[in-house]
């Protein structure tokens, strides 16, 4: 009966037009934005390439210096963005995409594409999945909301009943034509999709890049389910269409506007993330002032100096067989990478923290679990700005130590820092910085939460069909 009810209402959907628009709008939608990504991370990749290729010819090319001068100034890194984070763009906003990498200090993210908008760009911004998690639901909402009401309105339901229709049959055939419409609707725009990602060369390919926008269709196709069902269940409950319309769009509200925003207020008030200067602050004051146990930076160095001329047999650093500045650099930069890691390590439990308590308002809102998935397959989430400043913080400290280990076997004793020894061979001596965006598995293990809450809203609104079927009235 329920293969009867869906082929009944797939004939039916296909005649409507609210359907044929529906799935034009998503087409459009689809194909429109994966074009402007493959132009956007061409364009952006071409320009990363260039920047990143004149700063690592700046540093090849320095000249004769002190190696510590050479360190100093530094190598820009840049995070490669995949093709997907054009339709969700995540936190790649409010965070920046390139890292300064200098001795000493390990340096926040800068050029964040929102530092330098006014604040009224951010007004007229629609992003795509804005148009996928917002208004493609209120579509669902418009095109189901009278699926059952209108046959009760028209006396079809009773006719129905009559004939010896059951309820879940009929609820249930109806949700399963509506979810079938939705993702065939979604597969020519996710092929179209993957054409445009392989034709662009995106980064993306290399990360899992089509297989990120097919597991994203998936989520689409599970978290518009949920609507659907929403739909027809409030449809087989109220009974006219117009009270449906107008209960369903209150709902609409609730879950796409309200509980998201008041989530996230909530986690910030909660969880509050410290200013860039009281962090700053906090890690000079731990490096000067030493952690728990440690001692002072003073009496750190006098220690570590005094081993050293103890190992070496001499009084006086000047005696040194191998250059003191250097090995003293090294020391302290050690320590003061400790430091940072101690520090950087509870900003990212803080923003986990934060990303945790927001899931909690996914238990009443599908749009949160939802954001979260689609941000790790965009790879615009906290794992992946995570794993790529770990990695440039290793490569940090790779090549401060590398140069430092040289020059501490390049001289002895005390150098005075206006000496020049060190050429353009040390320079490109230093391996290029290359990061690899990570694979697909790792997206989804980090959304695991997103996924399961997900699931459960899908699982809920399932059930929430069959409890109306179970109450329909003609």
């Amino acid at each position: 009966m329920i293969g009867h009810v869906l082929r009944k209402e797939l004939r039916s959907l296909w005649r409507d037009g609210r359907m044929l628009l529906l799935g034009v709008s998503l087409l459009c939608i689809f194909i429109g934005v994966m074009a402007a990504s493959a132009a956007a991370t061409a364009a952006a990749q071409a320009e990363r390439d260039a920047v990143g290729a004149t700063a690592r010819a700046q540093w090849d090319r320095q000249g004769v210096k002190h190696p510590h001068r050479a360190a100093h100034f530094g190598l820009y890194v840049f995070r490669p963005v995949l093709a997907l984070a054009a339709v969700e763009p995540g936190i790649n906003d409010q965070v920046g995409q390139s890292l300064w990498l200098e001795p000493h200090k390990r340096n926040l993210t800068r050029n964040a594409p929102q530092a330098d908008d006014p604040p009224s760009a951010r007004l007229g911004e629609v992003v795509p999945a804005f148009l996928l998690l917002v208004l493609v639901p209120l579509l669902i909402i418009g095109l189901g909301h009278n699926s059952v009401s209108q046959e009760r309105e028209s006396g079809i339901l009773r006719m129905l009943h009559a004939a010896g229709l059951q309820g879940g049959a009929l609820l249930l055939g109806k949700w399963l034509a509506l979810v079938v419409a939705i993702g065939a609707m979604l597969l020519p725009a996710l092929a179209a999709s993957a054409w445009l990602l392989g034709a662009s060369g995106s980064t993306a390919g290399g990360a899992g890049g089509v297989a990120r926008i097919a597991l994203y269709g998936l989520g689409l196709l599970v978290y518009y389910a949920v609507f659907a069902a929403l739909a027809i269940t409030v449809s087989a409950r109220v009974r006219t269409s117009r009270a449906a319309l107008l209960v369903l769009l209150g709902v609409w509200i609730a879950v796409v506007w309200l509980v998201p925003r008041l989530g996230a207020a909530a986690a910030d008030s909660v969880l509050p993330v410290p200013t860039g200067e009281a962090f700053a602050a906090a890690v000079a004051r731990d490096i000067q002032q030493g952690l728990p146990g440690d001692g002072n930076a003073a009496s750190r160095v006098a220690a570590f100096e005094a081993q050293l001329l103890e190992d070496s047999g001499v009084t006086r650093l000047e005696d040194l067989p191998i250059g003191a500045n250097a090995a003293r650099r090294i020391f302290r930069d050690a320590y003061a990478t400790r430091v940072y890691a101690l520090h950087f390590n509870k900003l990212w439990e803080t923003y986990g923290a934060q990303q945790n308590a927001l899931r909690v308002a996914g238990l009443l809102s599908p749009l949160v679990p939802m954001k979260g998935l689609s941000a790790a397959l965009a790879g615009t989430d906290l794992a992946h700005q995570r794993h790529f400043e770990e990695a440039a913080e290793a490569y940090r400290e790779y090549f401060t130590v590398q140069i430092d280990e040289w020059d501490k076997h390049a001289r002895r004793g005390v150098v005075s820092a206006e000496d020049k020894y060190a050429d353009d061979a040390q320079w490109q001596a230093i391996a290029p910085f290359s990061y690899q965006v990570p694979g697909v598995g790792f997206a989804l293990g980090k959304a695991v939460p997103d996924i399961l809450v997900l699931l459960g809203w899908l699982a809920g609104a399932a059930l929430a069909v069959v409890w109306a079927a179970r109450k329909v009235e003609p």
